[in-house]
Protein backbone atom coordinates (compact mmCIF):
# COMPACT_ATOMS: atom_id res chain seq x y z
CA UNK A 1 0.00 0.00 0.00
CA UNK A 2 1.16 3.46 -1.23
CA UNK A 3 2.36 5.79 1.74
CA UNK A 4 -0.03 8.83 1.36
CA UNK A 5 1.40 11.14 4.61
CA UNK A 6 2.83 14.63 3.76
CA UNK A 7 6.62 14.43 4.90
CA UNK A 8 8.53 17.60 6.00
CA UNK A 9 11.50 16.43 6.59
CA UNK A 10 14.11 14.00 5.21
CA UNK A 11 16.56 10.81 6.37
CA UNK A 12 19.43 10.71 4.71
CA UNK A 13 20.97 6.91 4.44
CA UNK A 14 24.82 7.24 6.42
CA UNK A 15 25.87 6.39 2.93
CA UNK A 16 24.69 9.69 1.63
CA UNK A 17 28.31 11.54 0.73
CA UNK A 18 29.68 8.57 -0.41
CA UNK A 19 27.43 7.75 -3.30
CA UNK A 20 29.12 8.76 -7.01
CA UNK A 21 27.07 11.84 -7.84
CA UNK A 22 27.97 13.64 -4.43
CA UNK A 23 31.68 12.59 -4.41
CA UNK A 24 31.96 14.00 -7.95
CA UNK A 25 29.66 17.14 -6.87
CA UNK A 26 32.39 17.85 -4.12
CA UNK A 27 35.26 17.09 -6.16
CA UNK A 28 34.60 20.09 -8.11
CA UNK A 29 37.49 22.98 -7.17
CA UNK A 30 36.56 25.46 -4.62
CA UNK A 31 32.62 25.05 -5.66
CA UNK A 32 31.82 21.08 -4.83
CA UNK A 33 31.20 21.71 -1.04
CA UNK A 34 28.76 24.85 -2.68
CA UNK A 35 26.92 22.38 -4.98
CA UNK A 36 26.29 19.80 -2.12
CA UNK A 37 24.94 22.77 -0.01
CA UNK A 38 22.57 23.79 -2.98
CA UNK A 39 20.98 20.56 -3.58
CA UNK A 40 20.30 19.61 -0.22
CA UNK A 41 18.60 23.03 0.43
CA UNK A 42 16.40 22.46 -2.80
CA UNK A 43 15.05 18.71 -1.12
CA UNK A 44 14.07 20.53 1.32
CA UNK A 45 12.13 23.59 -0.41
CA UNK A 46 10.94 20.60 -2.15
CA UNK A 47 9.39 18.76 0.38
CA UNK A 48 6.14 20.84 0.97
CA UNK A 49 5.34 20.14 -2.82
CA UNK A 50 5.99 16.19 -2.80
CA UNK A 51 9.96 16.76 -4.58
CA UNK A 52 8.81 19.99 -6.80
CA UNK A 53 9.92 23.46 -6.54
CA UNK A 54 7.34 25.34 -6.42
CA UNK A 55 6.75 28.61 -5.02
CA UNK A 56 2.94 28.42 -3.02
CA UNK A 57 2.20 25.85 -5.31
CA UNK A 58 2.41 27.58 -8.38
CA UNK A 59 5.31 29.59 -9.11
CA UNK A 60 8.38 27.48 -10.80
CA UNK A 61 11.36 28.43 -8.71
CA UNK A 62 14.09 30.17 -10.86
CA UNK A 63 17.55 30.71 -10.74
CA UNK A 64 17.09 34.18 -9.09
CA UNK A 65 14.84 32.73 -6.90
CA UNK A 66 16.83 29.57 -5.73
CA UNK A 67 20.22 32.16 -5.48
CA UNK A 68 17.53 34.02 -2.59
CA UNK A 69 16.79 30.86 -1.02
CA UNK A 70 19.59 29.14 -0.90
CA UNK A 71 21.98 31.67 0.16
CA UNK A 72 24.02 31.17 -2.84
CA UNK A 73 25.05 33.52 -5.74
CA UNK A 74 23.33 33.57 -9.27
CA UNK A 75 26.14 32.08 -10.93
CA UNK A 76 27.09 29.66 -8.47
CA UNK A 77 23.24 28.35 -8.61
CA UNK A 78 23.42 27.97 -12.54
CA UNK A 79 26.65 26.14 -12.38
CA UNK A 80 24.26 23.98 -9.95
CA UNK A 81 21.74 22.71 -12.12
CA UNK A 82 23.57 22.82 -14.68
CA UNK A 83 25.08 19.56 -12.65
CA UNK A 84 22.44 18.36 -11.31
CA UNK A 85 20.98 17.74 -14.45
CA UNK A 86 23.75 15.96 -15.87
CA UNK A 87 24.05 13.56 -12.94
CA UNK A 88 19.83 13.10 -13.15
CA UNK A 89 19.17 14.37 -10.08
CA UNK A 90 16.29 16.87 -11.20
CA UNK A 91 14.52 17.24 -14.18
CA UNK A 92 13.40 20.45 -15.58
CA UNK A 93 9.71 20.33 -17.30
CA UNK A 94 8.99 22.72 -20.49
CA UNK A 95 6.85 24.73 -18.03
CA UNK A 96 10.01 25.39 -15.73
CA UNK A 97 9.24 23.15 -12.70
CA UNK A 98 12.27 21.52 -11.08
CA UNK A 99 11.45 18.12 -9.79
CA UNK A 100 14.18 16.65 -6.98
CA UNK A 101 14.58 13.13 -8.91
CA UNK A 102 15.87 11.47 -5.61
CA UNK A 103 13.46 12.42 -2.77
CA UNK A 104 11.50 9.57 -2.59
CA UNK A 105 14.67 7.82 -1.07
CA UNK A 106 14.66 10.23 1.60
CA UNK A 107 11.12 10.62 2.81
CA UNK A 108 8.84 8.35 4.29
CA UNK A 109 8.83 3.94 5.29
CA UNK A 110 11.66 2.33 3.28
CA UNK A 111 8.82 -0.11 2.62
CA UNK A 112 6.82 2.29 0.47
CA UNK A 113 9.95 3.75 -1.48
CA UNK A 114 9.39 1.70 -4.19
CA UNK A 115 5.12 2.75 -4.66
CA UNK A 116 5.89 6.21 -4.16
CA UNK A 117 8.49 6.08 -6.59
CA UNK A 118 6.51 4.43 -9.17
CA UNK A 119 3.78 7.54 -7.88
CA UNK A 120 6.36 10.33 -8.57
CA UNK A 121 7.94 8.98 -11.55
CA UNK A 122 3.82 8.77 -12.92
CA UNK A 123 3.06 12.41 -11.89
CA UNK A 124 6.58 13.69 -13.72
CA UNK A 125 5.01 11.84 -17.35
CA UNK A 126 1.59 13.44 -16.82
CA UNK A 127 3.03 16.71 -16.36
CA UNK A 128 4.78 16.16 -19.49
CA UNK A 129 2.25 14.81 -21.56
CA UNK A 130 -0.86 17.78 -20.65
CA UNK A 131 1.20 20.54 -19.34
CA UNK A 132 0.75 22.66 -16.75
CA UNK A 133 -0.69 26.20 -15.57
CA UNK A 134 2.09 27.06 -13.28
CA UNK A 135 3.16 29.95 -15.21
CA UNK A 136 -0.38 31.95 -14.67
CA UNK A 137 1.67 34.48 -12.32
CA UNK A 138 5.11 34.63 -14.54
CA UNK A 139 4.50 38.02 -14.96
CA UNK A 140 5.29 39.03 -11.82
CA UNK A 141 8.84 40.76 -10.63
CA UNK A 142 11.77 39.05 -9.17
CA UNK A 143 11.16 41.36 -6.67
CA UNK A 144 7.81 41.13 -5.77
CA UNK A 145 8.47 37.31 -5.43
CA UNK A 146 11.63 37.59 -3.37
CA UNK A 147 9.11 40.27 -1.14
CA UNK A 148 6.80 36.96 -0.98
CA UNK A 149 8.74 34.35 -0.24
CA UNK A 150 10.45 36.36 2.50
CA UNK A 151 7.10 37.09 3.64
CA UNK A 152 4.89 34.11 3.33
CA UNK A 153 7.80 31.17 3.95
CA UNK A 154 9.25 33.42 6.60
CA UNK A 155 12.78 32.72 5.00
CA UNK A 156 15.79 33.53 6.94
CA UNK A 157 18.69 34.00 4.63
CA UNK A 158 22.08 34.45 5.77
CA UNK A 159 24.37 36.81 5.26
CA UNK A 160 26.69 36.79 2.62
CA UNK A 161 29.85 35.91 3.42
CA UNK A 162 32.82 38.84 1.63
CA UNK A 163 34.02 36.17 -0.79
CA UNK A 164 30.16 35.85 -2.28
CA UNK A 165 29.77 39.53 -2.54
CA UNK A 166 33.16 39.54 -4.67
CA UNK A 167 31.91 37.24 -6.88
CA UNK A 168 28.36 39.03 -7.21
CA UNK A 169 30.55 42.66 -7.92
CA UNK A 170 32.49 39.85 -10.63
CA UNK A 171 29.48 38.51 -12.50
CA UNK A 172 27.73 41.68 -12.45
CA UNK A 173 30.40 44.15 -13.89
CA UNK A 174 30.83 42.80 -17.12
CA UNK A 175 33.26 40.10 -15.71
CA UNK A 176 31.21 37.13 -17.38
CA UNK A 177 30.21 34.01 -15.25
CA UNK A 178 33.07 33.10 -12.78
CA UNK A 179 35.00 30.52 -13.41
CA UNK A 180 36.84 27.48 -10.88
CA UNK A 181 40.09 28.94 -11.88
CA UNK A 182 39.53 32.89 -11.20
CA UNK A 183 36.95 32.18 -8.24
CA UNK A 184 40.51 30.60 -6.59
CA UNK A 185 42.40 33.39 -7.63
CA UNK A 186 39.96 35.57 -6.18
CA UNK A 187 39.60 33.66 -3.26
CA UNK A 188 43.23 33.76 -2.99
CA UNK A 189 43.47 37.26 -2.75
CA UNK A 190 41.33 38.04 -0.45
CA UNK A 191 43.04 35.45 1.91
CA UNK A 192 46.25 37.12 1.51
CA UNK A 193 44.87 40.67 2.29
CA UNK A 194 43.19 38.82 5.72
CA UNK A 195 46.13 37.30 6.42
CA UNK A 196 48.08 40.83 6.79
CA UNK A 197 45.01 43.54 7.86
CA UNK A 198 42.91 40.50 10.20
CA UNK A 199 39.25 41.49 8.75
CA UNK A 200 37.55 40.40 5.67
CA UNK A 201 35.64 43.50 5.39
CA UNK A 202 38.46 45.46 4.76
CA UNK A 203 39.84 43.24 2.02
CA UNK A 204 36.74 42.99 0.78
CA UNK A 205 36.62 46.54 0.35
CA UNK A 206 40.55 46.95 -0.87
CA UNK A 207 39.67 44.08 -3.66
CA UNK A 208 36.22 45.69 -4.46
CA UNK A 209 37.46 49.38 -5.01
CA UNK A 210 40.65 47.38 -7.47
CA UNK A 211 37.13 46.50 -9.45
CA UNK A 212 35.59 49.73 -9.26
CA UNK A 213 39.35 51.16 -10.68
CA UNK A 214 38.74 48.33 -13.90
CA UNK A 215 35.19 49.63 -14.19
CA UNK A 216 36.12 53.04 -15.09
CA UNK A 217 39.22 52.29 -16.76
CA UNK A 218 36.54 50.02 -18.59
CA UNK A 219 38.74 46.57 -18.51
CA UNK A 220 36.77 43.64 -17.60
CA UNK A 221 39.46 42.04 -16.76
CA UNK A 222 40.23 39.79 -13.74
CA UNK A 223 44.21 39.58 -14.18
CA UNK A 224 44.08 43.79 -14.60
CA UNK A 225 42.52 43.75 -10.97
CA UNK A 226 44.78 41.25 -9.64
CA UNK A 227 47.65 43.70 -10.89
CA UNK A 228 46.39 46.63 -9.12
CA UNK A 229 46.11 44.36 -6.00
CA UNK A 230 49.29 43.24 -6.11
CA UNK A 231 50.74 46.40 -6.51
CA UNK A 232 49.17 47.13 -3.38
CA UNK A 233 50.15 44.47 -1.57
CA UNK A 234 53.76 44.74 -2.24
CA UNK A 235 53.59 48.17 -1.22
CA UNK A 236 52.10 46.41 1.72
CA UNK A 237 49.05 48.75 1.62
CA UNK A 238 46.77 46.60 3.17
CA UNK A 239 43.91 49.14 3.98
CA UNK A 240 41.98 51.42 2.28
CA UNK A 241 43.27 54.23 4.54
CA UNK A 242 46.90 52.81 3.37
CA UNK A 243 45.63 52.98 -0.48
CA UNK A 244 44.12 56.41 0.50
CA UNK A 245 46.75 57.81 1.92
CA UNK A 246 49.11 56.46 -0.77
CA UNK A 247 46.97 58.23 -3.34
CA UNK A 248 46.72 61.58 -1.80
CA UNK A 249 50.81 61.58 -1.26
CA UNK A 250 51.75 61.39 -4.84
CA UNK A 251 48.54 62.87 -6.95
CA UNK A 252 47.16 65.57 -3.93
CA UNK A 253 43.56 63.48 -4.20
CA UNK A 254 42.30 59.96 -4.49
CA UNK A 255 43.72 58.14 -7.85
CA UNK A 256 41.36 57.44 -10.03
CA UNK A 257 44.11 55.33 -11.80
CA UNK A 258 43.06 57.19 -15.66
CA UNK A 259 42.51 54.81 -17.97
CA UNK A 260 45.55 54.04 -20.36
CA UNK A 261 45.03 53.92 -24.40
CA UNK A 262 46.63 50.25 -24.79
CA UNK A 263 45.45 49.96 -28.41
CA UNK A 264 48.63 51.86 -29.53
CA UNK A 265 51.09 49.54 -27.53
CA UNK A 266 52.46 46.14 -28.85
CA UNK A 267 50.94 43.22 -28.03
CA UNK A 268 53.96 42.40 -25.03
CA UNK A 269 53.16 46.09 -23.72
CA UNK A 270 49.67 45.51 -23.67
CA UNK A 271 50.69 42.47 -21.76
CA UNK A 272 52.35 44.34 -19.52
CA UNK A 273 49.66 47.04 -18.93
CA UNK A 274 46.82 44.57 -18.18
CA UNK A 275 48.62 42.44 -16.15
CA UNK A 276 52.19 44.16 -14.70
CA UNK A 277 55.81 43.56 -15.06
CA UNK A 278 55.86 40.81 -13.08
CA UNK A 279 52.51 39.12 -14.14
CA UNK A 280 49.98 38.25 -11.47
CA UNK A 281 50.98 36.55 -7.85
CA UNK A 282 50.29 33.04 -6.97
CA UNK A 283 50.53 32.55 -3.39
Amino acid sequence: MADNKQYYYMRLKDNFFDSDNIKLLESVPNDGYKFTNILLKMYLKSLKNNGSLMFNGRIPFNTEMLSVVTGHSIGDVDRAIEMFKEFGLIEILDSGEIYMMNIQEFIGKTTTEADRKRAYRKEIDDKKNIGTNVRQNSDKTIPEIELEIEKELEIETKPETNYQKLVAVFEKNGFGTISPIASQKLNDELLDFTKENGSTDESFNILNKAFEIAVVNGVSNLNYVLSITKRWYQSKMFTVSDIEASEMKHHGKPNTEPKQDISKLSREEQLIAVMGKDGVRFD
